[in-house]
């Protein structure tokens, strides 16, 4: 496996870094935190004239024709800025639309998601229950009945996709968040993102796909989260290391300290084993094989290493850490939430051990 991104993916990574660093900077995310919502609409407008939103997307549905494998690499770079943005959750719904949709749900829908038009967002996870794969929400007679929590950028979504028990078995559908029978209550996620737990009596919904769809959710999920952990942490780390180099104590930088020095060096270990399964995991969803026992060791390299690299980077910084003022503390806040998304690190060995006994 060769994990060298093509020209193409080059290319793809370095426009998205230059439209997020020229756009977001402390007064930028100051001023869309103030705002609320969570989401900064003139960069995604910014995102979707580059053709950045649709970059895992078909190319007859107004896509790039590219691979998860560069999705994941623009995941990446979202992490890397912290940029409020449902990038993921969106991503995510349309390359399942556009790869176990139908030809008129994928025309219907997917050239207004490359287009920045419509944003879809997911629902996956049920309060107390990290069983993801047998979901307790149920869809017969074209109605839902249930609730799910922890749904993101509900107020922005054009669509909702759910994970629900069909009579034949865990299914996806597409709800309207607009419909009827839907009850929400807001809440707020430790990266001090809008949430949702949503209650669905007797909601329409549209279904998706076929018995497979679920799965494939869940791992271009767990893709998702990982990659845009590892933009986190690398970027936390490099600006520790820039500190550490440039911070004085007793006369000489404390880079140079032994503690100091070690501490990175393990940090340093932490995100390559982040980058590493994330990328190969990248690579056989990309290739069509059999991903998931990787995707769950990514997503447990993302929640435990992760909340390692956190803590290290917090520390290394003091008290200017957490100052508001300093962009550190955006980037433990999103690892933290990135940790625990979809579970974390023992409800992913828990699903990997599933996985292996199954």
């Amino acid at each position: 496996m060769d994990f060298t991104p093509s020209d193409a993916q080059q290319a793809m990574v370095g426009l998205a870094d230059r439209i997020m660093g020229d756009h977001l900077d402390m007064g930028r995310h100051l001023a869309v935190e103030t705002a609320g919502g969570w989401f900064d609409r003139d960069l995604w407008e910014d995102l979707a004239s580059a053709g950045l939103l649709g970059i895992a997307l078909g190319t007859d549905v107004g896509g790039s024709g590219l691979d998860v494998v560069a999705l994941a690499l623009l995941l990446g770079v979202q992490g890397s800025h912290v940029a409020p943005l449902p990038l993921l959750p969106s991503s995510v719904a349309a390359v399942i639309v556009d790869q176990h949709g139908s030809d008129e749900q994928r025309h219907r829908l997917l050239p207004d998601v490359a287009a920045g038009g419509c944003i879809l967002t997911v629902a996956v996870q049920e309060f107390l229950d990290d069983r993801l794969s047998q979901p307790s929400v149920t869809f017969k007679d074209g109605l839902l009945h249930g609730t799910k929590v922890v749904v993101e950028h509900l107020d922005a979504a054009s669509l909702i996709l759910v994970t629900v028990r069909g009579p034949d078995g865990p299914r996806c559908v597409l709800v309207d968040p607009m419909a009827a029978g839907i009850t929400r209550v807001e809440g707020t996620s430790t990266r001090r993102q809008p949430v949702w737990e949503v209650t669905f009596e007797a909601t329409p919904a549209e279904p998706v796909g076929d018995d497979t769809t679920v799965g494939d959710l869940l791992d271009h999920l767990r893709l998702g989260i990982s990659a845009t952990q590892l933009g986190v942490t690398e970027r936390a780390l490099s600006m520790t290391a820039e500190y550490t180099s440039t911070r004085e104590q007793f006369g000489r930088p404390i880079a140079t300290f032994q503690a100091v020095g070690q501490r990175l060096a393990d940090q340093f270990v932490n995100v390559g084993g982040i980058r590493l399964v994330t990328l190969s995991a990248a690579w056989r969803l990309a290739n069509g094989a059999d991903a998931t026992e990787d995707l769950l060791v990514s997503k447990w390299w993302a929640s435990e290493r992760a909340t390692d690299v956190a803590n290290a980077t917090q520390h290394c910084h003091g008290g200017m850490g957490v100052a508001v003022d300093y962009p550190l503390h955006r980037y433990t806040l999103w690892n933290k939430h990135l940790t625990a998304s979809l579970g974390a690190g023992t409800q992913s060995l828990r699903a990997l051990g599933d996985h292996l006994a199954r």
